[in-house]
């Protein structure tokens, strides 16, 4: 038993030995010893030093005095990849600080803002750093930034590579190292202040005290609230632009005057009383100092965009020296430009300003963009893109008259109502003109303009949802309160207005075949050594099937018809390529528009009345010039287009029964008259009718063809004989029409035009053989007719024609005499008659038909 209990206790002491072996109190003493720790820490500090020499060593330095051979702006392609102008630092000029008059209150003011350490660290400020990271994970957002001021000199003006990766921000700090080593905090802070970006296309603290101040730093000193307004820049430029976000920016100066005073630059009572004033700045200050740049319309659309699709601010692109790929076309930018600087278009007319945006309708890129009358730069509204007016009528053909065509199968011809009078609830709408049409087809409506015949159509036959429907599909922006009113989707009335660059975006689906692509400028954005880019495509919506082909191509049609023969026709083209749109005019003519395409480019053209301005305008007026002036340059040199059916049935018009426009003429040979006139539809038959007074009509035979013989008539035949001068020979008239008959509604319509022919006798020769005669002297003694009268007649005749008509019957009735005297003693018959004499019996028939009865019987009283 005992012996048992030792063996277990034993078995116990061996488990608890190896328990205790490799327990976890004796293997971390035995892991974590002195030696380990120490060799960590060695390890550790070598590879901090280590990292922190590559970091310097990789780091770029370059002598702050030769900053200024860095090209940092943005260079700016066009669409065939041409470089054609710079985005960013365009104005600079260099200031040594010590010729600075406001020297340290520019000085302090900078480092309030933007590095409050800036005399106590060597470039990176470590609880700087830690502060932002903290207070950036409390509130969800990047509130704050660490970066210090010798940071962003590093950053914005020295290194090349702009890419946002954890290598550039090491490549920063090290730079920032560099730089600190080399140069004293004076050194760094002149360079800070002559290359930081303060937007308007401005770099360094002197030219941005000229355009917002006009202001010589080495001659005149500046304000404390100026310099605050010129250090709340730099964060923001684009947002925080006193020209064109004066709220903000002056919040901006505030807040930053705040700081000064925090930092004991100002007084309480001094802060109070500098963010009571105005901000001070001029938009003529711009115009004095800045450079005139070609492009800058486009090159703020630009800079907006990269911002709004790949968060690239206007610093970054300012400073980051990126590769701008657009689809700018240079030629129709100038053209554009120099339309809104040509007053004559304006009529010189001073409170007029607008906008115009040109459109690739098959890729959707931006080819050129206007700024405005008095646009000079990013200081100033860009009036295509920021300024949204009522459309008025060119809503019409997005929201009424493209849905009537694709969902109620409307066509050009498609008769629409206009009645007088009509109303939709308490709303009346009225046309332009005050004149009224019963029906009318829709694409009168449209070239007339007609607001009423609009508003029946919306109501009747569109609606109000789909009308809200293909406003939204084609890029218009609506309120709800829009998608409720007959009239701000009849007649553009829309609550927020749209922009000449969402007008130019929505045509162009009519210009190609139902396709939308969104409107954009940039093509693609690339690093200075391409090792990154953002490409434009993976952010839009391309090629959307909006509308059908045969939709856009119906709607095209009747835009073209409008250019041609409605209100549009100042917009046709002096090279007479195809041109489709529609004008607009809005109430009490505040905004006009047109907006117009070509087989090439759509463009949206914008007039408006500035500051309640009285000048009466309409879109067939102002906008239409500024379409045609534009775009004759814009397509200066290329091929003469037209508008091409897509392959879709052409709209076929509406049965109508109407006059048929008849012609006829004598067929000498067959001695017969052949009617025609225009045979224009299957479901006809004609009826033919003559006269012979022009008064007692007789139908004389029915057709579905378009001609007719008519071979029952008389002709008149050549007599010569002693009265002829008397009585004169008779010529036969005919009065033909004809009817067309409806076989399918049993209606007529109303008769052709009325063809009269006069048949002379000079237009048919006599017959060899006379048609009646009972005397014998016909079978027995023929040649008695043929010497006795024929010869002298045929060679009067000839003679006549050649002579006069007078000696030919003259010579005729002489001839006829002798001949037929031989006749008479050359040919006789059984019973004796006289051969050569016609006697009643042959002649009387034809002879008193033609007038020619008493010739004979004159003739026979003497035989």
């Amino acid at each position: 038993m005992e012996e048992n209990n030792g063996k277990g206790l034993d078995e116990r002491k061996r488990v608890y030995s190896r328990k205790s072996r490799y327990s976890t109190q004796k293997g971390w003493r035995r892991f974590f010893n002195r030696k380990w720790i120490l060799l960590t820490l060695i390890t550790t500090l070598l590879l901090v030093v280590g990292g922190c020499s590559a970091i310097m060593m990789s780091a770029k330095s370059l002598p702050l005095d030769r900053l200024n051979e860095i090209d940092v702006a943005s260079t700016v392609y066009d669409v065939n990849g041409k470089p054609v102008t710079k985005l960013g630092s365009i104005n600079k000029e260099y200031v040594k600080m010590e010729d600075v008059k406001s020297r340290k209150l520019i000085e302090e003011t900078f480092i309030s803002v933007e590095d409050r350490r800036f005399y106590e660290h060597n470039g990176v400020d470590f609880r700087s750093i830690l502060r932002a990271v903290v207070t950036n994970v409390m509130e969800g957002r990047k509130a704050q930034g660490g970066g210090t001021i010798t940071m962003q000199l590093a950053r914005n003006v020295i290194l090349e590579n702009k890419s946002k990766t954890y290598l550039r921000k090491l490549k920063e700090v090290g730079t920032a190292w560099n730089l600190e080593r080399k140069y004293s905090k004076e050194e760094i802070l002149e360079a800070y202040l002559n290359f930081i970006y303060f937007g308007n296309d401005v770099q360094g603290i002197s030219m941005a005290s000229k355009i917002y101040f006009d202001k010589d730093l080495t001659k005149q000193k500046l304000e404390p609230h100026e310099a605050a307004l010129l250090a709340a820049l730099p964060k923001a430029p684009s947002l925080y632009n006193p020209y064109r976000n004066e709220e903000k920016a002056k919040e901006r100066r505030n807040l930053v005057l705040r700081l000064m005073e925090r930092q004991g630059v100002l007084s309480t009572e001094e802060k109070e009383k500098y963010q009571a004033m105005d901000l001070g700045v001029n938009r003529k200050y711009l115009k004095k100092h800045l450079k005139k740049e070609r492009y800058t319309a486009y090159k703020h659309y630009i800079m907006e965009e990269a911002e709004e699709r790949f968060q690239l601010s206007e610093t970054e692109l300012a400073t980051g020296g990126y590769k701008i790929y657009t689809h700018l076309v240079p030629h129709a930018q100038r053209a554009i430009e120099k339309a809104f600087d040509n007053d004559d278009l304006f009529q010189n007319q001073k409170q007029l300003d607008g906008g115009a945006t040109i459109v690739n309708p098959r890729t959707g890129g931006l080819v050129a963009i206007a700024g405005g009358r008095e646009y000079k730069g990013q200081g100033y509204m860009l009036r295509s893109k920021e300024e949204k007016r009522q459309p008025g009528s060119a809503i019409k053909p997005i929201t009424v008259y493209a849905p009537a065509v694709q969902e109620k199968g409307y066509n050009e011809y498609s008769p629409v109502p206009d009645p007088p009078g009509f109303h939709i609830q308490d709303w009346r709408p009225k046309n332009f003109q005050r004149r009224y049409y019963d029906r009318l087809p829709l694409k009168d409506v449209l070239a007339k303009s007609l607001n009423v015949a609009t508003a029946w159509l919306l109501k009747n036959e569109v609606g109000l949802g789909t009308a809200s429907d293909y406003a939204q599909r084609m890029g218009l922006e609506l309120v709800e309160k829009d998608r409720h009113s007959h009239a701000a989707l009849a007649l553009g009335g829309l609550t927020k207005g749209v922009n000449t660059v969402q007008m130019a975006q929505a045509y162009s689906a009519f210009a190609n075949n139902g396709k939308l692509t969104d409107v954009h400028g940039i093509r693609k954005i690339s690093t200075a050594n391409e090792d990154r880019e953002w490409v434009t495509e993976e952010t839009i919506q391309k090629d959307q099937q909006v509308l059908t082909p045969k939709t856009a191509y119906y709607l095209t049609r009747m835009l073209h018809y409008n250019v041609r023969q409605g209100t549009g026709k100042n917009a046709q083209l002096p090279d007479g390529r195809d041109v489709a749109g529609k004008t607009g005019t809005t109430q009490g003519s505040k905004e006009a528009w047109f907006v117009g395409y070509t087989q090439e480019y759509v463009m949206s053209a914008m007039v408006f009345n500035q500051n309640d301005g009285k000048v009466e305008l309409s879109g067939g007026k102002y906008p239409a010039r500024i379409f045609r002036s534009v775009m004759s340059e814009a397509l200066k040199g290329t091929p003469v287009s037209r508008f091409t059916n897509p392959g879709v049935p052409e709209p076929k018009p509406p049965f109508k029964l109407r006059p048929v426009d008849l012609s006829a003429s004598f067929d000498k040979e067959k001695e017969v008259v052949q009617l025609k006139w225009n045979d224009y539809a299957d479901r006809l038959k004609y009826r033919v009718e003559r006269s012979e007074d022009g008064q007692n009509w007789k139908p004389i035979g029915e057709t579905q063809a378009g001609g007719f013989t008519d071979p029952n008539i008389v002709l008149p035949r050549p007599e010569s004989a002693p009265l002829d001068e008397i009585f004169g020979r008779r010529t036969s008239v005919y009065h033909y029409r004809v009817i067309a008959v409806d076989q399918v509604e049993n209606q007529e319509a109303e008769p052709s035009n009325t063809v009269t022919l006069e048949i002379h006798p000079s237009e048919n020769p006599p017959p060899e053989n006379p048609e009646e005669g009972d005397s014998p002297g016909e079978d027995e003694a023929p040649n008695g007719d043929q010497q006795g009268e024929p010869p002298g007649d045929q060679e009067g005749e000839q003679q006549g024609d050649q002579q006069g008509e007078q000696q030919g019957d003259q010579q005729g009735d002489q001839q006829n005499d002798q001949q037929g005297d031989q006749g008479e003693s050359q040919g006789t018959d059984p019973s004796g008659d006289a051969v050569g004499n016609d006697s009643i019996g042959e002649r009387s028939s034809w002879l008193w038909k033609n007038g020619s009865g008493f010739n004979f019987l004159y003739r026979w009283i003497i035989d």
